[in-house]
């Protein structure tokens, strides 16, 4: 029924709480042109697991997620603004299979205009393909490093 099942786009894969963006915002981004991509790795910290049974507090998802800042400074329609976020929010439903279980926050930095969608869109999808590459370089199985020689 749907190419795409199990790609969806849960609430628990959004980033909703304010506490959440201002930890995102506060690690290095990835500028580009159009976008500020910041990168949080999203994760129990040690002995977190402890503390959260303690509390009864749930841990956090370990799961990619997603926060976007499209302001009406740089998209200045609302027609515009809700393109650029469901065209990025479908890119990254697309891609969090391969995504490492990290905050990202996409943030517009430049006045755009509907025929700048295309290139946004590049710019994120660059940005997810590179981190995919870089995850999945970091999965490879240890199978794979040449044995140690012993004489």
């Amino acid at each position: 029924m749907d190419a795409l099942a199990g790609a969806a786009f849960p609430r628990a894969a959004r980033l909703l709480e304010p506490d959440d963006f201002v930890r995102a915002l506060k690690t290095r981004a990835q500028r580009g042109r159009y976008l500020w991509v910041y990168r949080r790795t999203d994760g129990a910290s040690p002995g977190g697991e402890a503390i959260a049974a303690a509390t009864s507090i749930a841990p956090p998802p370990v799961r990619p997620r997603l926060g976007m800042m499209i302001g009406k400074k740089n998209a200045r329609t609302a027609v515009l603004r809700n393109a650029v976020k469901r065209r990025i929010r479908e890119q990254f439903r697309q891609r969090q299979s391969g995504l490492p279980p990290s905050q990202y926050v996409v943030r517009l930095s430049a006045s755009v205009s509907a025929k700048d969608v295309q290139a946004i869109i590049a710019e994120w999808t660059a940005a997810l393909d590179h981190d995919i590459r870089k995850h999945a370089r970091t999965q490879a199985p240890a199978g794979n490093a040449p044995a140690e020689v012993r004489p």
